[in-house]
């Protein structure tokens, strides 16, 4: 029989950490995630004001940032991250300095600001929504490896459908979707292994290219609510475990493992 092929696991977290939180609560929640320690890490909702707690696990660079020494700040006993983060769209990822070299990382817009019908009396303004895409090159593979972190516009779904009573919003959500479709076709052709990681806000969402998360674990509990699976982490093939971590946040955050094959 041929022996079995070698692969090169690699877990992946995606956590929308609440941006109201207490400072204090938003280290306890990125704790919790990093202790699992995760190779390659999306989170979301995570603004100027936490850019201190980065560099309590690591290197910091900002977006856009190509190769090169990123700040280091005090180390917290935990692996070192590469973190890079926006100063606007809240999209912040990071990786495993002893897994991953950075080539580059940019933002990639999903939507402009505008007008939506989200409140029942009168528009309200909804801001731009932007991805994070970070390609890293595997220390232990030869490989390149692209992190897409994204978040997606909220109050678009009822019942597991779009919802009728909000057209404008939820046109908005359609377009934003497709956009991180674009992306991740442009990443897959650049010849990148593409991890998508992210918050949806729909239930069910699908990247043409790569395998939710969720596939095949769809009675599962979810990560917002009971039964809500908006959190996601989208990559080749389907994943082999999923762990949910329960924090302050209003979602839940994963953390995926997958495999890859030197023959895929």
């Amino acid at each position: 029989m041929p022996a079995p092929a070698s692969g090169t696991q690699t877990r992946v977290a995606s956590a929308n950490v609440l941006y109201s939180l207490a400072p204090e609560d938003a280290r306890t929640a990125l704790d919790a995630i990093l202790a699992l320690e995760p190779d390659l890490v999306g989170l979301q909702e995570w603004y100027p004001t936490r850019f201190r707690l980065l560099r309590e696990t690591g290197h910091l660079g900002f977006v856009p940032q190509v190769a090169g020494r990123l700040q280091r700040s005090a180390d917290r006993g935990t692996p070192d991250y590469l973190w890079n983060t926006p100063l606007l769209g809240g999209c912040a990822v990071g990786a495993r300095a002893d897994r991953f070299a950075l080539v580059h990382c940019r933002t990639r817009f999903l939507s402009a600001p505008g007008l939506s019908d989200r409140k029942e009396q009168g528009r309200s303004l909804e801001p731009g929504r932007a991805a994070t895409v970070a390609v890293y090159r595997d220390l232990q593979a030869d490989r390149t490896v692209c992190l897409v972190d994204y978040h997606l516009v909220s109050g678009v779904q009822a019942g597991g459908r779009y919802r009728t009573d909000r057209p404008v919003l939820t046109a908005r959500h359609r377009r934003e979707a497709a956009m991180l479709g674009r992306i991740v076709r442009e990443q897959l052709a650049e010849g990148h292994v593409v991890l998508a990681a992210g918050d949806s806000n729909f239930h069910g969402l699908r990247i043409e290219g790569l395998t939710s998360a969720w596939e095949g674990r769809e009675q599962q509990p979810g990560t917002l609510g009971l039964h809500r699976q908006v959190d996601d982490v989208h990559g080749p093939g389907p994943a082999e475990a999923v762990t949910v971590v329960t924090t302050a946040s209003d979602h839940r955050a994963i953390v995926v493992r997958r495999t890859h094959r030197a023959d895929s």
